[in-house]
């Protein structure tokens, strides 16, 4: 009877939870919206377009309840199209269905993907793990081990914690100026050497490590498809290219050619054809690796099947060597991306 009553108690919290989030994603909606039409000077959205709106949303998804974030969509794209999914029902229904637990915690391990990926998975220098520092082969470290290795780099190294998001637990040093004590207990850690990225890449801004963001997903049939490729970039000082952060992103057609213009995240609006610091045009962007990097990608994503949506995020050394930085499949980035540029569900499959 305690056990019936408790089962009751979490289902009536997990239903009020998710009523909560979805009153917070539609005021989201709202708000980003009129941003958009502030911005643009005008307004695509009229009565006939949301009687549309609302009678898609009823159709595919069960309920007109979805309809605001198809409406920003449309002010961001400048018209309605059918297939496309509104951000809260991606993350309230879908990419909870698509990404199930506990799978969906493994990209948290940090300290593991070397070892899940292999040779495209950045080597770490140093692991810290149960309070325990281990080289990348798993040896632990004493003392005077850890400071002969980092004397021995004498380079620049990024120091990440595990479970991080958005680049705001990151820290960039000089390996001599590391200081072990300073590390926070009961937390685990990946310490990595700071890659120095691709010519082009670096022209564009040499700040920070700029990666693409390739997003895969893997079908019913077992094979893996490229949903959508952008390439992120820092601004005004930013050591990290997170957009999150600051940073900004370029999309990239799957057969690698970049779009004219950058845009911001939110509202998916135009930010220029150049980049605000270095001048580079983004049009000009080349990468002859480009389809290898997608190729990995999918490779990577066929050894960790528990998940079939999977954010990659990969930059390209000084030799064009594409080198796996993070996966992400709790935060699977998809707005404004889809408005932008989708839709990237059109197929049935992912709706079964």
């Amino acid at each position: 009877m305690v056990w019936q009553l408790i089962n009751i108690l979490r289902k009536l919290f997990q239903y009020f939870c998710r009523k909560l989030i979805f009153s917070n994603s539609r005021n989201r909606a709202h708000q980003l919206r009129k941003k958009v039409v502030q911005v643009k000077g005008y307004k695509t959205l009229n009565k006939r377009i949301l009687k549309e709106i609302k009678k898609y949303a009823r159709e595919r998804f069960g309920t007109k309840a979805y309809w605001p974030y198809l409406a920003l969509y449309t002010e961001i794209r400048g018209k309605f199209i059918e297939g496309w999914i509104p951000q809260d029902y991606y993350s309230i229904v879908l990419l909870p269905a698509l990404n199930p637990k506990p799978a969906v915690y493994m990209n948290n391990l940090k300290t593991y993907d070397y070892r899940l990926f292999e040779d495209f998975a950045l080597v770490p220098l140093i692991l810290v793990v149960s309070g325990i520092f281990f080289d990348a082969s798993l040896k632990p470290l004493g003392r005077e081990q850890l400071k002969k290795l980092l004397t021995d780099y004498n380079d620049i190294m990024v120091i990440k914690e595990e479970g991080g998001r958005g680049g705001m637990q990151i820290r960039i040093l000089h390996s001599l100026d590391f200081n072990p004590e300073e590390l926070k207990k009961n937390t685990n850690y990946v310490i990595q050497p700071y890659v120095k990225q691709y010519k082009v890449l670096n022209d564009l801004y040499p700040e920070s490590v700029n990666t693409f963001r390739i997003t895969t997903y893997l079908k019913k049939d077992g094979s893996v498809k490229i949903l959508f490729v952008i390439l992120r970039f820092g601004t005004n000082g930013l050591r990290v290219d997170n957009l999150s952060s600051g940073g900004h992103y370029l999309y990239f057609s799957l057969d690698g050619k970049p779009e004219n213009a950058a845009y911001e995240q939110y509202t998916g609006v135009e930010i220029g054809k150049r980049h605000v610091n270095t001048g580079y045009i983004f049009s000009v962007i080349e990468i002859p690796m480009f389809k290898l990097m997608l190729e990995k990608c999918k490779d990577a994503h066929k050894k960790f099947p528990y998940t079939r949506l999977v954010g990659w995020d990969v930059c390209i050394d000084s030799t064009g060597k594409p080198i796996l930085l993070e996966w992400n499949t709790e935060d699977v980035g998809f707005y404004p991306f889809e408005a932008k540029f989708g839709p990237f569900f059109p197929e049935n499959d992912v709706l079964c």
